[in-house]
Parts: structure tokens; sequence; C-alpha cells
């Protein structure tokens, strides 16, 4: 069995005040640029673009790389007991629980981090050296990112391997 991945928490911003009370001190939106914007944005990517206004105001939507750790996940993970430690050891410094199943030989770990945490994550987890079923789990987790507009493995590209799951390497193009 392969493991699997769900984002089980994510980001819940009070815009209306964060963007009322910043409105009141600062005489402007810090959501201008997000709101303008035609692209549907995650909370999430919203929030990092308003921070980004916050000291820029002509700062652009998108994910700055020093904002990622205002924003925090949970992933719900299920594995085969014999690869959950390998899952655990790629989201080093990551707080995690874990528990036994009903299932014989099944773990699950519910694991919380920042945006930053889980990119360091996804790309240790998504390396040549690490066996398939683990990358299994953290292609899921790129996936579930990215499909919420949170791609912040911008600077890296994605390459098929023969198992069908991916390696994420550092794009040195342009650097």
């Amino acid at each position: 069995m392969n493991p699997s991945a769900v984002l089980i928490a994510q980001p819940a911003i009070d815009f209306r005040t964060f963007i009322g009370l910043t409105h009141k001190v600062m005489g402007r939106s810090p959501a201008e640029a997000s709101d303008a914007t035609r692209r549907e944005l995650s909370d999430a990517e919203k929030f990092l673009s308003c921070l980004a206004s916050l000291r820029d105001a002509k700062a652009g939507v998108g994910l700055s790389p020093h904002l990622l750790a205002h924003v925090s996940f949970s992933a719900f993970i299920g594995s085969d007991d014999r690869d959950m430690l390998d899952i655990l050891q790629c989201c080093a410094g990551l707080p995690f629980v874990t528990a036994e199943t009903s299932v014989r030989g099944m773990q699950i770990a519910v694991v919380t981090g920042t945006l930053a945490q889980w990119k360091d994550a996804v790309v240790s987890g998504c390396r040549r050296d690490v066996s398939p079923p683990v990358r299994h789990c953290f292609n899921k987790l790129y996936g579930l990112f990215t499909g919420v507009g949170l791609n912040v493995w911008a600077d890296f590209s994605t390459r098929t391997t023969s198992d069908q799951t991916f390696l994420l390497l550092e794009d040195k193009r342009g650097k």
C-alpha cells in the first residue's frame, strides 16, 4: 500500500478584522493587489500577499519566500508502519502525533508545520535516495499544496521516475 496524505488544517484568517485595522492605521488596504487579481487565491496566498503589501504597497501577488512561516498546515498521513519512520524523518522539525490503527501494519500521523517547513519536507521527501512509497506520499503532498495555489517549489523542476513518482530537482538556471 502506498502512503497517502490529506490536508486537514489550513489557515483561517479573519480578513475583515485584519484588513479593517490595517486600513485604519495605514490609510490603505493591504489587499488591493490580491483583490485586483483575476486569479482565484487561497486564503493563505492572499494573506501572504497582504503581508508583503504591509512593507511595500507595490508588492505583487504571490508567495514571498521570507513570509512562508506565517501560515501553518496539518496533514493526516496514513502509511505502512515500515514507511512511517522514513516519512517522519523527511518531516524533521515538524511536530507530529502518531497512532497505531486497527488495520494490521498501518500507522497514521498528524504532522503540522509552516509552509516554509512543508516546502523543505516535500523537497526532502522527493529525493532520489527516498524509497518509492515515501516519495509517493510527498508527491501527494506536493499536489495538495500546489492544488490550492501554494506552489512554493517554483525554483524546482519535476522529473518522473520509472516507479511513477517524481523527483524535485533544484532548477539551477537563472541563478
